[in-house]
């Protein structure tokens, strides 16, 4: 079992890899920033170690990291994913600064490796599914701030030979995520016989479970690293449109209301193409999403009937 390190663990997708991490037996500090809400977090003090380290101050984020000797780093810390983050100094802050910061002490502090969080927005918008070797084109700040803490990890890695793969993630759903999201809001509504306002049926994404995401970064720091600077599609191959999915929501909860498509505006990064291009992953890691879209939604809304205190809305 390994040392391991997880930055941006108040987080959604970072509080279910750091109870993963648990579950499996490693011992598990986590890099958390102050004024960060930690209602994820509820249930695991005396079992990780906390360090308050804001990733934008290099020295602090290598003194963290020398001290606790990490044999893993994951690095999921980021700014401006939802739609309600628009501060451009956080993005660079977080995505770039941060990014350059806990890269650098990785190498400082001798870690064997650290899994990088990218984004599928940094492919911007296209009409197919791409492979990592297609060129990037994004299309939103926040996708250019990823791009760049993917660009430098994958100099570092190659100029270093320590691992530095990236994770590019698709839509990642599942338990302890952000309120305000689809998945969570739309089964919140429809667990109250309601639909939420929604965008156009024809919006597509390519939905993941949290678990099959928490399993690529595990596999993503075993390895093997014939290429260091790896970069990882963790997308399932297949889209899913709005309407799809309100259609499996209804089968799972029946809602005899019917959906009031367009009483949400769509945004300016909503596209009837998202799809990710798996092969590489599969060929390298052995990794596949392995959850269903039913059996998903089956197990976030077994979670929220489970956790009535976590919170139902961000405001």
């Amino acid at each position: 079992m390994a040392r391991a390190v997880v930055t941006g663990a108040s987080g959604f997708v970072g509080a279910n890899l750091a109870r993963r991490l648990l579950a499996d037996g490693h011992e598990v500090h986590l890099l958390l920033r102050d004024g960060q809400a930690r209602w994820r977090l509820d249930g695991l003090a005396g079992h990780v170690a906390i360090h308050p380290v804001d990733l934008a101050d290099g020295a602090a984020t290598e003194t963290a990291l020398r001290a606790i000797r990490p044999e893993r780093v994951f690095h999921l810390a980021a700014h401006g994913a939802y739609s309600w983050q628009t501060d451009l100094a956080s993005m660079t802050a977080a995505n770039v600064t941060g990014t350059m910061n806990i890269a650098r002490a990785v190498l400082a502090s001798g870690a064997a490796v650290m899994v990088n969080t990218g984004s599928s927005s940094e492919y911007g918008l296209k009409d197919h599914a791409p492979d990592e070797d297609e060129a990037i084109e994004p299309n939103s700040a926040y996708a250019v701030t990823k791009a760049a803490g993917t660009l430098f990890c994958r100099m570092t890695a190659r100029a270093s030979g320590v691992p530095m793969p990236t994770l590019r993630l698709y839509s990642i759903y599942g338990p302890w995520e952000e309120p305000g999201r689809l998945v969570p809001d739309l089964l919140r509504a429809a667990m109250r016989g309601a639909w939420p306002p929604l965008a156009d049926p024809s919006i597509a994404r390519d939905f993941v479970h949290v678990d099959d995401a928490c399993d690529a970064y595990l596999r993503a720091a075993a390895g093997p690293h014939a290429d260091p600077g790896a970069v990882w599609n963790v997308g399932s191959g297949v889209q899913t449109t709005l309407r799809e999915m309100v259609e499996t929501v209804r089968h799972l909860l029946p809602v005899a209301a019917e959906p009031a498509w367009g009483s949400m505006p769509n945004r300016g990064w909503d596209t009837t193409v998202w799809v990710s291009d798996p092969r590489r992953i599969a060929a390298d890691l052995g990794w596949r999403a392995a959850t269903t879209l039913d059996e998903g939604l089956r197990r976030t809304i077994a979670w929220i009937a489970e956790h009535p205190e976590a919170p139902s809305s961000r405001l």
